[in-house]
């Protein structure tokens, strides 16, 4: 007797995720958020993105306005997470002077984790205010860091002259974060042994330098007294 063979059903391939009638919306900031994740968002165009999901540009316009409103809508999602680690955190240590290095040393570390997000949430793309979410977060996320480093609510984002005068610590302590997290992130604060926990120690001991007020070292002859850790390029 004749043997049948049995057909094998063929293997699917997943490729990039494709249009389903419904969820284009969250395809598209799937795809936009695991694209700049992958460090490729200078390389982001629409064209690319739609190729990503299986759409057309018009059809990317029936969901938003601009690839830049997806974007900040990527943004104002790392914002949302910026600060809800950090609250997670705080429950967790007690002493003020630790509470604020532990803020500027998680606000480094995700610069670092996610530089192409971190740039996204601070300043990569122009009159990023005006997109509503992401100013509510980016609002959100600031008043959390000063509101952490001084034990209580104090940034007023309607009163914008009142929170200079009364939260100028807060100001300069995020200044330093950004600036620290964007050096690191860029390799242009160099490591000799290249790893975290190198990295934190070195964050760790500007944060209680910035905390302490920094000190102008003495100088012999009018030369500067060489950096101890870590070199600048």
């Amino acid at each position: 007797m004749k043997r049948t063979k049995r057909k094998t059903p063929a293997k699917t391939v997943r490729g990039p995720d494709r249009y389903h009638k419904g969820n284009v919306n969250q395809l598209l900031f799937a795809a936009a958020s695991r694209l700049i994740e992958a460090g490729e968002l200078d390389t982001l165009t629409l064209r690319r993105l739609c190729r990503e999901v299986g759409v057309t540009a018009a059809n990317f316009y029936n969901h938003y306005p601009s690839l830049d409103h997806l974007l900040l809508d990527v943004a104002a999602e790392g914002l949302d997470k910026l600060r809800n680690a950090m609250q997670s955190m705080m429950t967790k240590i007690a002493a003020p002077t630790d509470q604020v290095v532990a803020i500027t040393t998680n606000f480094v570390e995700f610069g670092v984790d996610h530089p192409d997000l971190f740039r996204l949430m601070f300043g990569q793309i122009v009159d990023a205010r005006r997109h509503e979410r992401f100013k509510a977060a980016s609002e959100m996320a600031f008043a959390a860091f000063v509101g952490h480093l001084y034990g209580e609510d104090r940034y007023r984002s309607t009163d914008i002259t009142w929170s200079h005068n009364h939260c100028q610590n807060g100001y300069a302590q995020f200044a330093f974060s950004y600036g620290l997290a964007r050096l690191i992130s860029m390799g242009l604060i160099e490591f000799p042994s290249n790893t975290n926990a190198e990295r934190h120690r070195f964050v760790k001991s500007l944060a209680l330098s910035i905390i302490g007020g920094i000190q102008v070292p003495e100088r012999k002859s009018g030369k500067p007294t060489a950096p101890r850790a870590g070199r600048v390029r």
